[in-house]
């Protein structure tokens, strides 16, 4: 009796894959697009903020694609997005170091940069219908590597009190501070979205997307070319999430292919760890961790794309 239950439950799980596979779809995703925010580096001696970088990113253009298999309202995607290299805004240094005041004591301004951004992304899900509604839970993990190089600019450093924005410019040439960040996290995230058929026209799909990080690892380089050091910051912890709004358009002669417009938002928050640092040059010995000090990003940034929807392979 025991092997005619097992026996019965195994050809009930083979013949439900089965059928999920006899729906397969393979879809590619093409993406072209901008994007544009701040990343701010944060330094903190207590809880008392020291230093504070804003890498300011006024336009970065990017590419990018995603790859999706579908088994009827299941899904399996992974996608990589990489910006190209530009100056991409400003970045603005500013310091405290006057106890007890908020004002800033110190600071400067430079070219930003862009060398490196590159996205990779995996994500599963299921999508369920309801009419002509479509509420889709999914889940994934996200992998970042960014990195800028403030060149040029100006140096404003009062002989005494705080900045003020009307001391004398000292000019910068050449590269004066680079920062990477590598940065992973989870995230859930819950798609609504409404069809809407034309006839004679085609299909359009409307959609909304919020997604919650629940916890983000960033691990990041900041190496000071005019003071010779360079600073390892290792931070967690912190919430990140993000709205995405959709508007999909699927010609009615088109055999599957599709175009859409992404607009994107997130925003990353608290996250802190520890700081370390050395001498640059490759035989400075190891980072040592500066006791009382710790460091701290913040991200937001917001995106537009136009993506190109291609059908592969559907059995």
């Amino acid at each position: 009796m025991k092997k005619i239950c097992v026996s019965v439950l195994s050809f009930l799980l083979f013949h439900s894959v089965l059928s999920q596979l006899t729906a397969l779809e393979i879809n590619f995703i093409f993406e072209t697009g901008a994007c544009f925010g701040i990343t701010q580096e944060l330094v903190y001696e207590g809880d008392s903020r020291i230093s504070q970088l804003d890498w300011n990113d006024l336009f970065i253009p990017n590419i990018g694609f995603t790859t999706q298999v579908s088994a009827r309202s299941f899904f399996f995607s992974f996608g990589l997005t990489s910006a190209i290299p530009a100056v991409s805004g400003e970045m603005e240094n500013f310091d405290f170091l006057i106890p007890g005041s908020q004002e800033a004591s110190h600071y400067s301004w430079h070219k930003n940069n862009l060398d490196k951004d590159f996205t990779l992304e995996a994500a599963v899900g299921y999508e369920f219908r309801f009419g002509i509604w479509r509420i889709t839970p999914s889940g994934g993990f996200q992998f970042r590597n960014r990195k800028w190089t403030a060149t040029d600019g100006f140096l404003q450093y009062p002989i005494a009190g705080h900045w003020t924005g009307n001391e004398p410019e000292v000019m910068q040439n050449g590269p004066v501070i680079s920062y990477e960040q590598a940065i992973w996290f989870p995230f859930a995230a819950l798609q609504v979205g409404v069809e809407h058929i034309v006839p004679h026209e085609g299909r359009w799909m409307y959609s909304v997307q919020a997604r919650i990080y629940p916890r983000v690892w960033v691990e990041s380089n900041d190496i000071h070319f005019l003071r010779d050091m360079q600073f390892y910051d290792s931070m967690q912890g912190g919430i990140g999430n993000s709205f995405t709004i959709r508007n999909e358009f699927f010609p009615q002669h088109a055999n599957g292919l599709g175009f859409m417009v992404v607009l994107h938002w997130e925003s990353i928050s608290n996250v802190r760890g520890t700081t370390s640092s050395n001498k640059t040059g490759t035989a400075t010995g190891p980072a040592v961790i500066t006791e009382g000090f710790s460091a701290g990003t913040e991200i937001v940034q917001s995106s537009v794309s136009f993506n190109i929807f291609i059908p592969l392979f559907r059995r």
